[in-house]
């Protein structure tokens, strides 16, 4: 995927439809599932609609361009860690909350 996206939606977790563009040019629709807060900075992780696909992505949220949320790759293994972990966490506390 391409380094930097920028997509209209609210920061709500409603359930608009985020388009992102693949390093082939293929279209691909994901909704906004959650947003993660780790060491201070905004994730986005995006939770794909088309069938097709069977994992999400999660990008860093570098801001805001006007009402748009600028979306960036994460570069770094550690950063990557950080944020995966924290999902996993999330994902487990969770799953307790279900189970009570």
């Amino acid at each position: 995927m391409a380094d930097e996206h920028q997509h209209d939606h609210e920061h709500e977790l409603d359930e608009e439809i985020i388009v992102l563009e693949d390093e082939d040019g293929v279209e691909h629709n994901f909704i906004l599932g959650e947003v993660l807060t780790v060491d201070g900075r905004d994730y986005a992780v995006l939770l794909p609609v088309d069938e097709d696909l069977e994992e999400g992505v999660i990008f860093r949220i570098d801001g805001e361009d006007g009402d748009q949320m600028v979306l960036a790759d994460i570069e770094s293994d550690e950063e990557w860690q950080k944020v995966v972990d924290a999902y996993n966490e999330d994902l487990l506390d969770e799953s307790e909350d279900d189970a009570e």
